[in-house]
């Protein structure tokens, strides 16, 4: 009889977390649907994988976390502070804003297949597009393949790009015109202290996920923050070809 009413006690309270959870739950997996395509197929097994790996997750906009970093140049000069709040963004893995998103219209006319083909096709001779690795459905920027990464005096970025298995950088513009790329340590400081993004929760020292180095960038509402973008992309090609000298701000 104490055994009956142990487990019937247990039912009764697990029926009542399971009553307050669900809510929660089907917020959640309602934002994660709205994330639209990522490397997590969507539907309850990507959910289920994306909540695995949330366990694990680190905080975003710290920046304690480059100093040790042995990286100390910089590539991007100095850049304006973005206008506004910083824009809410989704509580798991994958990124993405949950508002201030660009206009329809300025996405179809300034970001879609636009923003990376451009800034790449200034580079044919370091770096080629290819579908991203990280976002399956996203083109991306890629060092090119016969560019040796295993030698530090040649690219003291290597462990980054090796990492990225050559990612420089890519937007999803299939979805909310945010970008992910990875930036040399102190450029990275001064995208989050600018405002203009956030480091990837998977990214740190013993995270299991990208380098320290990956950037989650809000997307551009404006022409003017269209040529900041640019100018951070073109940044993280810098970097990740160790190129001699710092980048100028897009006009």
């Amino acid at each position: 009889m104490v055994q009956l009413t142990r487990t019937s006690g247990f039912i009764a309270a697990a029926a009542i977390v399971a009553a307050i959870a669900f809510p929660f739950i089907r917020r959640d997996y309602q934002t994660f649907l709205r994330g639209g395509p990522s490397y997590a197929p969507q539907n309850i097994r990507g959910y289920i994988i994306v909540l695995v790996l949330s366990l694990f997750r680190g905080e975003e906009k710290g920046l304690a976390i480059y100093e040790p970093l042995p990286e100390k140049r910089t590539w991007l000069p100095e850049l304006p502070q973005r206008a506004g709040d910083r824009p809410k963004t989704t509580s798991h893995i994958i990124q993405r804003q949950l508002d201030q998103y660009p206009d329809p219209d300025f996405v179809l006319k300034a970001l879609k297949a636009t923003v990376i083909p451009r800034v790449q096709a200034r580079h044919t001779d370091k770096t080629h597009l290819a579908l991203s690795k990280f976002e399956f459905h996203a083109e991306a920027i890629f060092v090119r393949p016969e560019i040796a990464i295993d030698d530090p005096k040649h690219i003291p970025s290597h462990d980054t790009v090796r990492r990225t298995k050559r990612e420089i950088a890519h937007m999803h513009d299939y979805h909310d015109c945010t970008l992910h790329l990875a930036l040399a340590a102190q450029d990275a400081k001064q995208v989050l202290q600018k405002g203009w993004g956030q480091r990837h929760p998977l990214a740190g020292p013993g995270m299991p996920g990208p380098p320290t180095e990956w950037t989650f960038l809000y997307a551009p509402r404006t022409e003017e923050e269209v040529k900041v973008v640019e100018t951070i992309i073109e940044a993280s090609i810098a970097y990740m070809t160790n190129a001699a000298k710092p980048v100028e701000l897009v006009q």
